[in-house]
């Protein structure tokens, strides 16, 4: 009798089928047999995460809107100010500069040996020593902000007063330069503090880095003053006007005097090679006789 391969009474049964697993794609795959494949999906839907990452774009794309924004709110939590201002007072060739005392015996020795140009200017600082007749001034502005500032009016307030000082006057050589906003003062007709006055042609507007510059020319006649700058500006579309003030770069107000008819001790230009020249006592400043 033919049997069928595999039917022999002697031969063992078939084995059973074998469970293996497999990785494709991130699904797992187990194979029984042949016919027996199950798929278990281990990842995410693809439309869910479609959804997820369109959100995540969406919100990187607000926070990139809102980041000027969010650095000018941080900015002012800080108390970082909104406007930033670089002031330069320079002295000119036939200005003179007089002083409330006679000068130390220090500061006279100084000029005896001929100061050189930063010598001059720190011992001059030293006595307040303020200009005679006129001064210039330039202030540098810069907004510091994403939001647009507005420049209202850039004007001098008047921290003190009093009459012309007598003590002593020179004449001190130096360069200056002109720039494009130009305000002309007279202080013996300014109101206290500035008052309601306005001497900016125009408003000026100054975006985040962006910078403009005002050249001020302050005179007096009658008086001596000290004083400083007062920008008046809008930070935000709805904010206050609001004021920073600037001096002198070592933190001192701006000097500026009318010229007394005498002083106590009047020096005479520097010759070359040597230092001030002391003329005669109560003279006018500009009244260069010997003794």
């Amino acid at each position: 009798m033919t049997r069928l391969p595999g039917t022999e009474p002697d031969q063992p049964a078939a084995a059973a089928p074998v469970l293996r697993d497999a990785v494709v794609g991130g699904d797992n795959i187990q194979i029984t047999s042949a016919r027996d494949v199950t798929i278990n999906s281990r990842g995410t839907p693809r439309l869910p995460r479609l959804i997820a990452a369109g959100v995540v774009l969406v919100l990187c794309g607000v926070v990139a809107g809102m980041w000027p924004t969010l650095v000018d709110a941080a900015r002012d939590l800080t108390g970082a100010p909104a406007l930033a201002g670089t002031v330069t007072s320079r002295l000119y060739v036939t200005e003179s500069v007089a002083t409330r005392d006679r000068l130390p015996p220090v500061d006279h020795a100084l000029l005896m040996r001929g100061p050189s140009f930063k010598q001059l200017v720190e011992m001059l600082s030293r006595n307040h020593a303020a200009r005679v007749g006129k001064m210039n001034v330039v202030i540098v502005l810069q907004g510091q902000r994403s939001e647009p500032i507005r420049i209202i009016d850039v004007r001098p307030r008047v921290l003190r007063s009093g009459p012309v000082p007598t003590g002593t006057c020179l004449t001190v050589p130096a360069q200056g330069e002109g720039t494009e906003y130009k305000i002309d003062v007279n202080l013996d007709l300014q109101a206290p503090e500035g008052g309601g006055s306005r001497y900016l042609p125009k408003s000026i507007d100054l975006a985040d880095g962006e910078r403009v510059t005002v050249d001020f020319t302050v005179r007096a006649e009658h008086r001596w003053y000290e004083w400083d700058i007062e920008v008046v500006y809008v930070y935000k579309a709805d904010g206050q006007p609001t004021s920073a003030f600037f001096g002198e770069a070592d933190g001192q107000p701006f000097r500026v005097t009318g010229e007394a008819k005498k002083y106590a001790a009047v020096y005479g230009d520097p010759t070359l090679g040597a230092g001030y020249r002391a003329w005669k006592r109560n003279r006018p400043c500009h009244e260069q006789r010997q003794d």
